[in-house]
């Protein structure tokens, strides 16, 4: 292998992090808050594209109509991701129990506080695929088996529009997955991902789109131009199709763009993470997502030493986060620094691989970790 799988663990979850980070600071600029820390300060210019992005000529997702998450709310499905990673590791797999507990604490929770809406749905497909990460990464191994777990753990979210909500969070698993075993091959990655999701709706229109834009080698602006005028005609059409049902969908082709998005940044320089990372804040579309889903893939293609160390210096706990119009944003998904996430990728990675006691330290009396067979052994209870 290339990288460690243990690297990929923690490259995924990292970049993720570190993307959702990114994102914001780009999302400051675009709200004209000055960045957080100088060492941003060359990501952060904007570019002819941002400005035609920010006036509302291009573009509109960031807009209260869209549905899309904005500013600290886009950090939840983080956070649940943390949550969810931890649960894994408590439980040693997927505890269907603990794993409701997990999200009705989180919903309940004062982090999460998003006003009612007239969608019931508490996730857009987005949040749901960055929050669903330690599931993909956990049951990586079988193509079946993770989909199967998947579908049970992301049951207990609550979600309207089940067919398409689960499409993307299958399609970002999938790669994941793919790229922890190093079977991912970025020339097909996209066609391996429809093949694997044997289904017909907004987000597969758009991953194709992603396919012919990546063939012709289309530049940035013109991807995020077509994909957004490609998300539009879809909406239309569906409008159309609702007119002749008379029903009324609650489906905008518009929500899967961030994940189309990260896509192309991933798959057009799947070597570079800062390279792709960057490009995703700089289509200033949902940036924390974007760039969240982007870091993850490449994290997981790249390693953990692909990320470049001054975003990791970025995100310690010396650095103080500037606030935004709604409140302080707390840093690194409620972890305070990047190394407890480090901590969290390693424990779910030797939960994984059946390590005894994952959370033993050196000054732990268990100073050497043992790896259990399945279902043979289990810790004591004293």
């Amino acid at each position: 292998m290339r990288h460690s799988l243990l690297s990929k663990f923690q490259g995924t979850i990292l970049g993720a992090v570190l993307g959702d980070s990114i994102g914001l600071q780009y999302q400051r600029q675009l709200l004209g808050i000055p960045p957080q820390t100088e060492d941003l300060q060359p990501i952060l210019q904007l570019t002819k594209h941002q400005q035609l992005t920010v006036s509302g000529a291009t573009l509109a997702l960031n807009s209260v109509k869209s549905k899309m998450p904005t500013g600290k709310d886009s950090s939840e499905s983080g956070r649940l991701a943390v949550a969810c990673a931890q649960s894994l590791i408590r439980c040693s797999g997927l505890d269907l129990k603990d794993w409701r507990a997990t999200w009705e604490a989180f919903a309940k929770s004062e982090i999460y506080h998003r006003p009612s809406s007239e969608f019931q749905t508490l996730l857009h497909p987005g949040e749901a695929a960055v929050a669903a990460l330690p599931a993909a990464m956990f049951f990586h191994e079988n193509k079946a088996k993770l989909r199967e777990k998947i579908m049970l753990a992301i049951e207990v979210w609550p979600n309207e529009n089940k067919p398409e909500w689960e499409t993307a969070i299958l399609a970002v698993g999938y790669v994941i997955a793919r790229a922890l075993k190093e079977r991912l091959d970025p020339a097909t990655a996209i066609e391996q991902t429809l093949a694997y999701l044997k289904t017909d709706n907004a987000l597969t229109e758009l991953l194709l789109q992603v396919q012919i834009l990546l063939e012709k080698g289309a530049d940035l602006e013109t991807a995020a131009t077509h994909l957004c005028k490609s998300a539009t005609a879809l909406r239309e059409k569906q409008g159309e199709g609702e007119k002749k049902l008379q029903t009324e969908s609650i489906v905008n082709p518009g929500n899967f763009i961030p994940i189309a998005l990260a896509f192309y940044c991933f798959l057009n320089t799947p070597e570079d993470l800062r390279l792709s990372v960057v490009r995703a804040a700089r289509c200033g579309i949902a940036g924390q997502i974007t760039c969240a889903l982007t870091g993850a893939l490449s994290g997981a293609y790249n390693g953990v030493a692909a990320i470049p160390v001054e975003w990791r210096q970025v995100s310690s706990p010396g650095v103080t986060s500037l606030p935004l119009a709604e409140g302080p944003e707390p840093s690194v998904w409620e972890t305070r620094s990047d190394a407890k996430i480090v901590e969290l990728a390693n424990n779910l990675f030797a939960v994984w691989a059946g390590v005894y006691r994952p959370d033993a330290t050196q000054d732990s009396a268990a100073l050497a970790r043992a790896v259990a067979a399945p279902y043979v052994i289990r810790p004591r209870n004293i």
